[in-house]
């Protein structure tokens, strides 16, 4: 069963987690986000989140002065 047959709907909610285990490289969940953002790619789905999302995943960059993953983050 792939990855579109357990969604319904067609907006996806990402949270803080989806983002800093696609930025920040947890490779447990690459498959599956690999799987989640070709949906997006393709248009199955369309991903929304909330201004909240960027500020919880700007938190420790910023505390641990990490520059580049900041960036990555106000980019994506």
């Amino acid at each position: 069963m792939g990855l579109s047959n357990t969604i319904s709907g067609s907006r996806i909610y990402l949270d803080t987690n989806i983002f800093i285990y696609a930025i920040e490289g947890y490779p447990e969940y690459q498959s599956i986000l690999t799987s989640l953002f070709r949906l997006f790619d393709e248009g199955t789905y369309s991903a929304v989140t909330s201004e909240l999302t960027l500020a919880e995943v700007l938190i420790k960059p910023m505390k641990e002065n990490k520059k580049e993953i900041q960036q990555l983050y106000e980019e994506l």
